[in-house]
């Protein structure tokens, strides 16, 4: 499935006197009878999908504002970009009219999908194009549920590749979850009886998590000082100096369980030790690393020597206590972890705390090690592609090789300016 979400421009939440209520102005509006309705748009092929969701008590989408077909896409992107997203184009353009004739001004439109079926993947490509034609002031940001290597679907490479390759056109930029990641992270988390059993809902609360520490609101910090709330469009701009560069990555400290954060102290300083080392080593966990290994050297495993990560950008939010937040700002402003040494590093902070921790730190990155896993895609891609492997799936709703090679070039490309990030 995929879903659209709009946010306010950044003077609508102005007038908000409580964190909660810059909150839900941020991405509901209220009823005359007090329900709360999300300001997004609901896209799901299977309309049982739609009925479930919309039994939510506490919020609602607007039911003019829910698209839907009677089956699913077939894990095929070409069945949900060119068939479904001709034929639901009209009323994806009335559904976003929906809800994007009761906000004031539109500054961000968060598109959240995943890579590896068809409606995700194919219809959420087309809805980023149909964003761009009706809200055309507006920043995209997608955020792609990327598939396990082995397992899901066999198509999952071609449905990846063709997903990565038409959003590189159209968004402004692509915010990566990586399902074996959380899948380790919730392993990591759960009661050691429940370690083997990973549910979807866990996973995806995890991640879930990753997106809200960066999504609510918070104050930029400069020099100490609080200012203005951010909003969504001056981060993105921020992350985003060069259209070659979309891509992004999420992390978050500190990592507990849920029973064990009443029992949980730090401090900022140790945060952002722990957050930086997880950023240079390319690792969503806190765990095993290699403290001896500094920025601009080499991480020798025992097969490879593999070069630590370089950010281009990042967007640093603190939530909690604001105590020693100036320590923090040195970890992440320190010049050899940056692109030919430009630390380019913005800061915001909230008071609130976050899922009932003092403290808790986000870092979303534009680095170097964010492009690396198109290396294998392409190769995947590749090998089913020479072998004409399950290409008919796809020549049916009229999508031929020249898409298919189009895409593999586009993403050779981004895999390349990445790597330059090393250099």
């Amino acid at each position: 499935s995929s879903g659209i979400n709009a946010e306010y421009g950044e003077g609508t939440n102005s007038s908000s006197s409580t964190f909660t209520e810059c909150c839900f102005s941020r991405f509901f509006y209220t009823t005359p009878d007090g329900l709360r309705i999300a300001n997004a748009v609901l896209v799901d092929m299977e309309s049982k999908v739609i009925s479930k969701v919309q039994q939510t008590k506490s919020w609602s989408y607007d039911p003019r504002a829910c698209v839907s077909a009677k089956q699913g896409s077939g894990n095929n992107w070409a069945n949900g970009y060119c068939n479904y997203g001709a034929e639901l184009e009209e009323d994806l353009m009335e559904a976003i009219g929906v809800v994007s004739n009761k906000l004031d001004s539109i500054s961000v439109v968060l598109i959240l999908m995943s890579s590896a079926g068809g409606t995700g993947s194919g219809l959420g490509c087309k809805i980023t194009e149909v964003v761009k034609d009706a809200v055309p002031g507006a920043l995209v940001v997608n955020q792609v549920i990327l598939p396990f290597s082995h397992g899901e679907v066999a198509v999952q490479s071609y449905n990846t590749l063709l997903t990565l390759s038409s959003l590189y056109a159209n968004t402004d930029s692509v915010i990566l979850s990586h399902n074996e990641q959380y899948q380790l992270l919730a392993r990591r988390l759960l009661p050691a009886r429940s370690r083997d059993s990973v549910s979807f809902d866990e996973m995806n609360s995890l991640i879930s998590s990753h997106i809200a520490g960066v999504l609510l609101p918070c104050k930029r910090v400069k020099k100490e000082e609080e200012t203005t709330v951010l909003g969504l469009d001056q981060v993105v701009e921020h992350l985003v100096p060069h259209p070659c560069y979309k891509l992004l990555s999420l992390r978050m400290m500190p990592l507990v369980a849920e029973h064990s954060r009443n029992f949980t102290h730090t401090s900022w300083d140790m945060l952002g030790k722990y957050c930086r080392q997880m950023l240079l080593e390319d690792s969503i966990l806190d765990e095993r690393l290699m403290w001896s290994v500094k920025p601009r050297s080499e991480l020798r495993t025992a097969n490879k020597v593999v070069k630590l990560n370089t950010s281009l950008s990042n967007f640093v939010v603190c939530r909690g206590s604001k105590e020693q937040i100036p320590d923090l700002e040195e970890r992440f402003t320190v010049a050899d972890i940056y692109h030919k040494d430009r630390a380019r590093c913005l800061f915001g902070y909230s008071s609130q705390r976050f899922e009932g921790l003092d403290k808790t730190l986000f870092v979303l990155s534009n680095a170097q090690r964010n492009g690396c896993f198109l290396d294998k895609l392409v190769q995947d891609s590749w090998t089913k592609f020479q072998a004409r492997a399950f290409l008919y799936q796809y020549e049916n709703f009229g999508l031929g090789a020249d898409w298919f090679e189009e895409s593999f070039n586009v993403l050779q490309k981004v895999e390349q300016d990445y790597s330059f990030l090393s250099c």
